[in-house]
C-alpha cells in the first residue's frame, strides 16, 4: 500500500517521507482542510482506501495499492503534487539518534535485547524512556559502526533508511515540487503559490512553528572522511536527483 495526503480546498497532494517533516505537513494539511490538530493527533485525519476521486472534502489520507498510483494521478490531475526531502547526510544522523533501535533489532539483536532487559530491571527504581534505551544502544553501536552497517547491509530494509528517491518513486510519480527540508518554509510557500493560495497558506505556515524537532539537531559533528564517503556512495542517487552536494 502507498499513502498520500490530500487537501481538496487547496488542491494539494503530498507524499509523506519518513524523517522529513511529515508531522509538520500532517498538521498543516489538517489546518488547511479546516481542522486544527496537534502533532500528536496526526493519525486522526480521515482515511480513504482504494483508488478514489476528489469529492470527499477537507483533508484526508488516501491509501491505495502500489500498482494503482497511475490511476490516482489521473483522477487528481490538476492538483499540485509534492513531497519534502532532506540532505542524505542529515537524514543518516537523524536516523542514528532516533531510529537506531530498528537497526539494532535487525542487525545487533543482543544489544537490542539488553536495552529492554535494562528497562525491566530498572523499572522499580526509575522511569525509563525510549530515549534512555536509545542512549544505551548508541553507547554500544557508535555512529561509525552504524554507517559501515548501512554499506554492509544495504538500506532497503527499512523505510527510514531507504533511498528517498526510491521511496518516493520519482521515476513514476510526477511531482511538481520536491521541497528541501532545510528550506521548508520557503518551499511550502512556493507550493502554495503554484496552488493559488499564498495568503491563506502563509497564515497556516506561520501557525506551525517547529514540530517534532529531531534530537540530532544539536548534535556535534559525527562525520569522518571515511563515513562521508560511505554515505556519498550509498546514497549517490539521492544526492544526484535531489540536488544535494555529496
Amino acid at each position: 500500500m502507498i499513502r498520500f495526503l490530500v487537501c481538496e480546498p487547496y488542491r494539494l497532494i503530498y507524499r509523506p517521507l519518513p524523517k522529513c517533516a511529515s508531522t509538520t505537513l500532517f498538521t498543516l494539511f489538517a489546518d488547511l482542510g479546516g481542522t486544527r490538530i496537534s502533532s500528536q493527533e496526526r493519525d486522526n485525519l480521515p482515511v480513504v482506501r482504494g483508488v478514489v476521486s476528489p469529492g470527499h472534502g477537507g483533508s484526508y489520507v488516501v491509501k491505495c495499492r502500489d500498482a494503482a498510483v497511475g490511476e490516482l494521478m489521473r483522477r487528481y490531475e490538476g492538483y499540485t503534487w509534492f513531497s519534502v526531502v532532506r540532505d542524505p547526510y542529515s537524514r543518516v544522523v537523524s536516523n542514528y539518534f532516533n531510529k537506531l533501535n530498528r537497526y539494532a533489532k535487525r542487525f545487533e539483536p543482543r544489544v537490542y535485547l539488553r536495552s529492554y532487559l535494562r528497562q525491566m530491571f530498572r523499572r522499580r527504581r526509575a522511569c525509563t524512556t525510549v530515549e534512555a534505551r536509545l542512549g544505551y544502544i548508541q553507547s554500544r553501536i557508535p555512529f561509525e559502526h552504524f554507517v559501515h552497517g548501512l554499506r554492509t547491509n544495504g538500506v532497503d530494509w527499512d523505510i527510514h533508511t531507504d533511498l528517498q528517491t526510491r521511496y518516493l518513486r520519482v521515476d513514476e510519480i510526477r511531482y511538481h515540487h520536491l521541497v528541501k527540508m532545510e528550506h521548508l518554509e520557503d518551499g511550502l510557500r512556493a507550493v502554495l503559490v503554484q496552488a493559488g493560495h499564498r495568503e491563506t497558506g502563509d497564515a497556516a505556515i506561520a501557525r506551525l512553528g517547529w514540530l517534532n524537532r529531531s534530537a540530532a539537531a544539536g548534535a556535534h559533528d559525527l562525520w569522518t572522511p571515511t563515513t562521508r564517503e560511505i554515505v556519498a556512495a550509498t546514497y549517490r542517487r539521492d544526492f544526484e536527483l535531489l540536488g544535494y552536494a555529496a
